[in-house]
């Protein structure tokens, strides 16, 4: 039997691998009770460690992290959240608009459709009724394009904040409050890391300054958001979030903060393992992932899915892929399912199912009160104060207790208890029957070719030597005849 034979292999790899109890097995010289014994022991070691492999693997994939509430607050440096003021209404502007692109004389329900044009929020009836319903629709009703008559109405950051300050320390409102497009349109926004080009403004307190208060006047009937950095404001936002603001009248919300803390091992585990995404892991229209960054995209591929366009304010679309007056009928009808968000098992209730995850720098924000109090005042504006109340006293920790080196080690220690086992015993095996075995079958085949070589040259050797005793045979003959005739004259 050869080396090359899987039978003398295996044989010969048993005798000699560094696996517990293996060598006991090939040993022929033991009674085969004794190697029984052993095959039935190596066996269960075997099954062992797979069940605990298994196990730490599983424990690895679905739950390496850990959620927990840190309380060492005194060197916290915390943020006050990002505001956002979204224009909801402008009368003046749409009544100046209308007798500028119509005339004077011109249908007044065309000014309500205009309204639904401008701030388009999902319905659109006064649009629907007007200019799609009616038998004898106004020539000058709205049929498409209705991001330009959008453009027209909408109202720029200084016809609608003024008087910033924060800790009545003034700053410029339209430096800090940068434009950001939302699925509502343009909104301004302070402190928010989604805009193009991005300017916050330090607003930090801590225990040196306790004090948070931003201040700012609102110049045209709004909705206000106060989110996290990350965050934008949608259709699909909370309204416990949101504020509505009315002129003449004053508003103080005050709220507190809780972060967010990872370890610096959280990046190396995958979104599915974390639960969350981190800003980097993007691939939606915003320039950082976040919860409602990715709900925007949802939304898009639902208006896509289900009317084949998407409305004017929609992220990222050209004029081409808005909506006409059939598409905007088709938004209206569907509005119920396209502007609500429903978990995947609310199977009959209307709304989007969005897969979003949620970010994993998110950032808790809990109001506490909102106080609304009437201004008796010559100018039509409101007063909007947003106060961190306290500082916070406790924030979130997502620790890392499985990670890639603790699979490694559990699964290192298992192999080394239950079977004797390191690394370069698995190195061992695979030398074995890839390089051993090859080396084994060259050997063999050089050996083969040597000996066949050998007796070619011993076949000729041997016939070499016959042709020349033949030819000695035939010299010798005829000296001997020619010395015999020689004789024979004489």
């Amino acid at each position: 039997m050869t080396k090359t034979s899987c039978k003398s292999l295996v044989k010969d790899y048993c005798t000699s691998c560094t696996f517990a109890g293996v060598h006991f097995i090939a040993d022929n010289t033991r009674h085969w009770s004794e190697r029984f014994l052993w095959v039935i022991l190596v066996i269960l070691s075997w099954y062992g460690s797979a069940l605990l492999i298994i196990a730490a693997w599983d424990a690895f994939v679905t739950n390496p992290i850990s959620f927990g509430v840190e309380t060492t607050y005194t060197d916290w440096d915390t943020k006050l959240p990002a505001v956002a003021i979204c224009e909801a209404n402008n009368k003046l502007m749409i009544y100046n608009v209308s007798d500028t692109i119509w005339t004077p004389n011109h249908l007044l329900d065309l000014e309500d459709a205009l309204k639904d044009v401008a701030y388009f929020r999902g319905s659109c009836y006064r649009l629907i009724d007007v200019c799609y319903k009616n038998n004898n629709p106004d020539p000058f009703c709205q049929t498409s394009n209705y991001s330009y008559y959008a453009k027209l109405v909408r109202s720029g950051c200084r016809q609608t904040l003024s008087n910033c300050s924060y800790n009545d320390q003034n700053f410029n409102c339209c430096q800090y409050f940068q434009p950001i497009d939302t699925d509502m349109g343009t909104c301004y926004i302070i402190n928010s890391i989604q805009t193009k080009k991005p300017n916050p403004y330090k607003m930090v307190v801590n225990m040196k300054q306790k004090r948070g208060v931003l201040k700012f006047d609102v110049l045209l009937p709004s909705m206000i958001y106060t989110l996290g950095e990350d965050e934008v404001p949608t259709i699909t936002s909370s309204k416990y979030s949101t504020l509505k603001i009315k002129l003449g009248h004053g508003y103080r919300r005050q709220l507190t903060v809780r972060n967010i803390e990872n370890d610096p091992l959280v990046v190396e585990t995958n979104p599915e393992q974390r639960a969350c995404r981190f800003h980097s892991e993007n691939d939606g229209l915003y320039p950082h992932y976040s919860f409602s960054a990715c709900t925007v995209l949802c939304r898009k591929r639902a208006q896509q899915r289900i009317c084949h366009c998407n409305d004017h304010f929609m992220l990222d679309t050209s004029v081409p892929e808005h909506c006409n007056i059939t598409g905007m009928l088709c938004l209206h009808t569907h509005e119920g399912d396209l502007t609500a968000l429903k978990p995947q098992w609310a199977l009959h209730r209307r709304g989007m199912t969005c897969h979003c995850l949620p970010s994993c720098d998110e950032t808790e924000i809990t109001i506490i009160k909102d106080v609304i109090s009437s201004h008796k005042s010559k100018e039509k504006k409101a007063f909007v104060e947003i106060v961190l109340a306290y500082l916070p006293t406790e924030r979130f920790k997502r620790n890392v207790v499985r990670s890639r080196l603790d699979l490694v080690v559990s699964v290192g220690g298992t192999t080394g208890l239950f079977v004797g086992a390191s690394l370069l015993s698995f190195v061992e095996l695979i030398f074995y029957f890839t390089v051993r075995f090859a080396g084994n079958f060259w050997i063999v085949k050089n050996k083969n070719k040597n000996g066949i070589e050998q007796m070619n040259a011993t076949s000729t050797g041997k016939s070499l030597e016959t042709t020349q005793t033949g030819r000695r045979a035939i010299r010798f003959e005829k000296t001997f005849f020619q010395q015999t005739r020689a004789q024979n004259f004489m």
